[in-house]
């Protein structure tokens, strides 16, 4: 059976490439990862290799409008099938659902049922097929005017070759040196014929992806004898990241993937993509390696709070208040009990969860967390109290501030604020930032 092979660029990886990695090691195929740096958590039985055996480099060459390394994976792969003979680039969202027991050759895939365009997700050819060395040829050139633009477009890159501002691939459209390319020279290598239909890879296909994120029978319909992998689509991570805590979706098909191979999703949840930060990532903006403690106020954050606790090992206070700052009492708010069963089914002891009914059962806090609150939807001198009593001192409070709201003057006397983040909610500017407590404070 052939091998197959994959680069991951960055740091930690999130459950997806993890989930994706152990499939093919379950299956039973060979997996290799290169890699550039270290990268912590990658799971048993995936061998690893430097990625400068390939391509000898620091540089990335990215697709600048997305902020995506995605241009140099496109390139590494070519030159992987090369130096690596018989083996098949498989992306890091690509699942195994049963082994690609594919023979020596050619092997690529239909992502649309057009019989025209072909993704690169998943590719092998021999190292000295013509198309492969064509493809190579092509990447030599910084500043191309691919062939299949519209005569418009190639007019205008010459047009702008001509002015001495010739158009670097970087700044091209998504795909140059990705499935644009490699559709373009399986047709003019008369390959068609041996694509893989779209059942194959990409039963489901990119504007359908978040079907991924419905009941297991759904992603079950679409599938045939014919497939051997799943591109789960890693643009998938910017909804996951966003709506579902950095997790799997509750009963998704994703969920039962990750439970039969046996991933920790929580322990490595998606925390950001193209240079977006999403919740379950801002444990790591904030600076903090030790925490005792970390609170919820109004309990809108239960990424951060989980990452807190699978890091960092903090006991976690879920502070019931409403949006004037006033204490439920007893019985507490309706989110309380399904956010202690979230944080409980996610690897959290029950024992490690405190719910916070009354100004007196406030304690200092490494990080608290009041988003989509104070100094947002309400006034800012509603989480007085929460900083008199709940943020020690050198922690760290994140909240969002709406434009107008002065709460940027009424928190700078207790500490040091830092933008994380500016997005625009209802037309207007909404800036998540961090407070970190003066000590003793002003």
């Amino acid at each position: 059976m052939r091998e197959v092979g994959t680069l991951w660029i960055g740091g930690a990886l999130s459950w997806m490439e993890q989930l994706c990695l152990k499939s093919f090691v379950d299956e039973g195929q060979g997996i290799t990862l290169f890699s550039y740096h270290d990268i912590p958590n990658v799971p048993a039985g995936v061998a690893r290799r430097d990625g400068r055996a390939i391509i000898d480099t620091d540089q990335f060459l990215k697709y600048e409008r997305k902020d995506s390394v995605a241009l140099f994976a496109d390139l590494f792969r070519l030159h992987m099938i090369r130096a690596c003979p018989g083996m098949i680039w498989v992306d890091t969202d690509v699942y195994c659902h049963r082994p690609l027991a594919y023979p020596q050759g050619v092997v690529m895939g239909f992502e649309r049922d057009d019989g025209h365009y072909v993704n690169n997700a998943v590719l092998g050819l021999p190292p000295e097929h013509p198309m492969l060395s064509a493809m190579l040829d092509f990447t030599t050139d910084l500043h191309p005017i691919p062939r299949w633009l519209h005569k418009a477009a190639r007019d205008t890159y010459r047009d702008a070759a001509a002015a001495g501002r010739p158009v670097h691939v970087s700044q091209q459209a998504w795909g140059t040196w990705g499935p644009l390319m490699l559709s373009h020279f399986a047709r003019k290598h008369d390959l068609l014929g041996q694509v893989q239909p779209v059942e194959a890879f990409y039963p489901i296909s990119f504007p359908d992806r978040q079907t991924f994120f419905r009941a297991p029978r759904r992603v079950a319909s679409k599938l045939s004898p014919l497939t051997t992998a799943l591109h789960l689509w890693a643009s998938n991570k910017r909804e996951i990241g966003l709506r579902h805590h950095g997790l799997p979706p509750e009963g998704s098909y994703l969920a039962r993937l990750v439970a039969r191979h046996g991933i920790d999703a929580a322990a490595a949840p998606v925390t950001g993509r193209s240079g977006k930060v999403y919740e379950a990532g801002v444990l790591e903006e904030t600076g903090l390696r030790t925490a005792r403690v970390v609170a919820d106020v109004g309990g809108r954050a239960q990424a951060l709070t989980l990452a807190a606790h699978r890091s960092l090992g903090a006991a976690i206070d879920l502070v019931d208040v409403d949006a004037k700052g006033r204490f439920s009492g007893n019985p507490a708010s309706g989110w309380i009990a399904p956010y202690a069963a979230f944080l409980v089914r996610n690897g959290v002891p029950a024992t490690a969860i405190r719910i916070v009914r009354s100004a007196q059962d406030l304690r200092p806090c490494d990080l608290v967390a009041a988003l989509s609150l104070y100094g947002d939807a309400t006034q800012i001198g509603h989480i007085d109290p929460i900083l008199n009593a709940g943020l020690a001192p050198g922690g760290r409070l994140i909240l969002d501030i709406r434009q107008g709201s002065g709460a940027v003057a009424h928190l700078t006397p207790w500490g040091r604020l830092t933008e994380l983040s500016v997005q625009i909610r209802d037309g207007a500017p909404v800036t998540r930032v961090m407070l970190t407590r003066a000590d003793p404070v002003g």
